[in-house]
């Protein structure tokens, strides 16, 4: 049974509410959605609180979910809208963070990668709401065109275009 199969099982099962295929569902997925929600809203608090709203929200609407169609970009759809919501009731404007950084790199390598991550995300900072996302949903989640069309419900053409303006402004901001 490929992992595509198991996972369509994992959903027919978890519609009929049983516990062990949600609890599966849930562990498969539950740290890409809260490392994505997280680098979007910056609180960890707020990013398990989110994180809890999706899996909520997506076992609600899972019998509406049409098998044919990939689970992933959905679930991410799901958790895209979450933090939409969060960011209206907060009034909060989207930000990135990349805290990435290696323990094996002696204090001035971990310093000039430091300085490198703050310049990226102060770049970053200051791209607008959408390209912000994007540059997260491709670069930091590694999502395909096609997936982050789905997520954002924008064509491909728009994510391809977007996302080419957003890497040529981050460059212009980052010299």
């Amino acid at each position: 049974m490929s992992e595509k199969d198991n996972l369509k099982d994992l959903i027919k099962r978890a519609i009929r509410d049983d516990e062990e295929a949600c609890n599966r569902i849930l562990n498969l997925y539950k740290g890409r959605i809260f490392s994505y929600v997280y680098r979007m809203v910056r609180n960890y608090h707020d990013a398990e609180d989110i994180t809890f709203d999706v899996f909520i929200k997506c076992f609600k609407n899972l019998p509406k979910f049409d098998l044919s169609r990939p689970f992933i970009p959905w679930l991410f759809s799901i958790a895209h809208n979450q933090v939409i919501d969060f960011f209206r009731k907060h009034r909060i404007e989207y930000e990135y963070l990349d805290e990435r950084q290696s323990t094996e790199d002696g204090p001035e390598s971990r310093y000039e990668k430091k300085i490198i991550v703050e310049k990226v995300e102060k770049a970053i900072a200051r791209l607008s709401p959408l390209d912000r996302e994007l540059v997260i949903l491709f670069h930091k989640e590694e999502h395909s065109y096609q997936e982050i069309s789905e997520i954002l419900n924008l064509p491909i053409s728009t994510i391809k275009t977007r996302l080419h303006r957003a890497r040529k402004r981050l460059r212009e901001l980052i010299k």
